[in-house]
């Protein structure tokens, strides 16, 4: 069956693999947030495609407990999609991880949607996180012909 793509929007804090820090904790974070509408169409789907690059540093244990980054996307405020990393050990270096993951959601009601990204560090006390980049969403409206 073919389908139509309708609507589509971003959300970029940066397109850089190194831009500045921007440190994690273990409070929820917004990192990024659009609007979006949804037009009246049976069997639509949103598809959201979120990726996040960042780097764990002052690690302060060994594995299996690393510094963890939880990103959890929301929908008018409820939770719908979310991604778990836990760094991986660089001998003493900073730990360099992009965390990626899609998100589709189907038979939406018609209407305007906030679309909003939360990252976290699960760990806090075993390391540090920093948001470096790439950082964007993007988010995608399609409908059947």
């Amino acid at each position: 069956m073919p389908h139509t793509l309708v609507e589509f929007a971003r959300s970029v804090s940066t397109n850089l693999s190194f831009g500045p820090p921007f440190p994690i904790d273990g409070t929820p974070h917004l990192i990024l947030e659009f609007g979006m509408p949804v037009p009246p169409a049976p069997s639509n789907f949103v598809e959201l495609a979120t990726t996040v690059g960042w780097e764990a540093t002052n690690v302060f244990a060994t594995p299996p407990v690393q510094p963890t980054l939880l990103l959890e996307l929301l929908v008018n405020g409820i939770l719908v999609g979310s991604a778990e990393q836990s760094a991986i050990p660089a001998d003493g270096e900073p730990i360099r991880m992009t965390t990626m993951f899609q998100t589709i959601l189907t038979d939406l009601p018609e209407g305007y949607y906030a679309f909003q990204v939360f990252a976290s560090n699960m760990e806090d006390l075993q390391g540090e996180i920093n948001l470096r980049g790439p950082i964007h969403i993007t988010g995608k409206v399609i409908v059947p012909d």
